[in-house]
């Protein structure tokens, strides 16, 4: 396998994907390569023994149970730490988790996978070439990085292909032998990706994690995208119609629109602890069958949390497609659709959402308020000419609204707002 037998745009599982999965962890990449995933990344730095350690962050706080720099470790000192994949990620992921080393790495997937491997500390792109010498790993099938034009020009002397992070310096790169920039994806345009490739460059952007972002670089013609989120920006997931909350592990798409939740264990639900603002998570993995005319059901559950009921409430965002959706931070431009809300005191609301903006259609009384810790069941109907909200326990109540604006509408965002909620058995017929 290499680089070349690639079509582009092709996607690189940034960190191995560290939206699903642990990143930088062997556990990772083997998730990430048993998918079907072709490229995963890591972060190398220099330890104080001369072994590579891998990781993203310059210290070992926020991925390990410990705390200090990563060049203070040794190769032993490397391997004793701990990471806390229940914390860092959540889901089903078990504790004690170790990050690994490079030759580790290199043992398991050179010539195996892809691999695009980044100088993450200044002296480290001089050992990593030589530790894929070592083992004799095939340069096809590996694209280093660094955002240092040194580490870039070493690379191209020692015959690897290399990405020129962070820079759309075309000429330099042209000048120095250097085949490929890593623009932010902020940073892309038609303009760039077609001088770049006048130039013989290629072009890999990071990092895009949703598909409305993946479809403006792949128009502007990047040739690859780092995503921590591979599989969603793939678009090799497979949609599902219901949720797989009760497997307590993150999909294809769950991405934070403000939050991103978390699973419960004790009901097999997913959604919010209880807060003091509005979050929302993208369900990327969830869509209707025919995103024209469907039925969406499913359970909520609000716990009452503030002294006006009105203000609790838990809630659906079916958009268009899959910006976020801030409310709590003023508009959010490009999220259109319907907001359906179930607030504390049992009213319905639904809204129509212009750039982020809710406008009200239509609110019921509320006659019956949920009860604390119990589930109510919930139905979303939307037809060619207009969309219901019905609550199905007892008393059922529903709200009908002729609106033909936004149509269809695939996408599916919960959330919460001051108050926590719990989400599960979503499904759409």
């Amino acid at each position: 396998m290499s680089f070349a037998d690639l079509g582009r745009p092709f996607v690189i599982a940034h960190r191995g994907g560290s939206l699903q999965v642990p990143e930088h962890t062997m556990e990772g990449y083997r998730v990430a390569v048993g998918q079907g995933l072709d490229v995963i990344e890591q972060d190398v730095s220099t330890l104080a023994d001369g072994g590579l350690g891998v990781m993203h962050d310059g210290t070992v706080d926020r991925m390990t149970t410990s705390s200090g720099n990563v060049a203070d470790h040794t190769s032993v000192s490397w391997k004793q730490l701990g990471i806390d994949a229940s914390v860092t990620l959540g889901g089903g992921w078990p504790d004690g988790l170790r990050p690994p080393l490079f030759e580790e790495v290199l043992t398991e997937f050179g010539n195996r996978v892809l691999l695009c491997a980044e100088a993450k500390s200044i002296d480290a792109m001089g050992p990593m070439i030589a530790a894929l010498e070592r083992r004799g790993v095939s340069r096809a099938s590996v694209l280093l990085q660094s955002f240092a034009l040194a580490d870039c020009r070493l690379a191209r002397s020692r015959g690897w292909d290399v990405i020129w992070l962070g820079s759309t310096d075309i000429a330099r790169a042209a000048a120095d032998g250097i085949g490929w920039i890593g623009p932010e994806a902020g940073h892309v345009s038609s303009t760039v990706c077609t001088a770049a490739h006048a130039a013989g460059i290629e072009v890999a952007c990071y990092t895009v994690n949703r598909r409305h972002q993946r479809d403006a670089v792949i128009a502007d013609g990047v040739d690859a995208i780092f995503s921590d989120d591979p599989l969603y920006i793939a678009g090799d997931a497979g949609r599902r119609a219901s949720d797989l909350f009760a497997r307590q592990v993150w999909l294809p798409g769950m991405l934070p629109d403000t939050g991103r939740g978390r699973f419960y264990p004790d009901d097999s639900s997913w959604g919010f602890d209880v807060s003091d603002t509005v979050t929302s998570t993208l369900m990327g993995f969830l869509a209707p069958p025919d995103p024209e005319t469907f039925t969406l059901h499913l359970d909520v559950r609000v716990e009452q949390t503030c002294a006006d009921s009105r203000r609790c409430c838990g809630s659906v965002f079916l958009s268009t497609d899959d910006h976020p959706y801030r409310p709590t931070s003023g508009p959010s431009p490009g999220a259109d659709g319907y907001l359906f809300l179930l607030r504390g005191d049992g009213t319905l609301d639904v809204h129509r959402v212009v750039e982020g903006v809710a406008t009200t259609l239509a609110s019921s009384t509320g006659r019956t308020a949920p009860t604390t810790g119990t589930y109510v069941q919930l139905r979303i109907t939307v037809t060619g000419s207009e969309v219901s909200f019905t609550r199905t326990d007892t008393p059922s109540e529903t709200l009908t609204v002729a609106d033909t604006t936004y149509r269809p509408v695939p996408v599916v965002h919960l959330g919460s707002a001051f108050a926590g909620v719990r989400f599960k058995n979503v499904v759409f017929a």
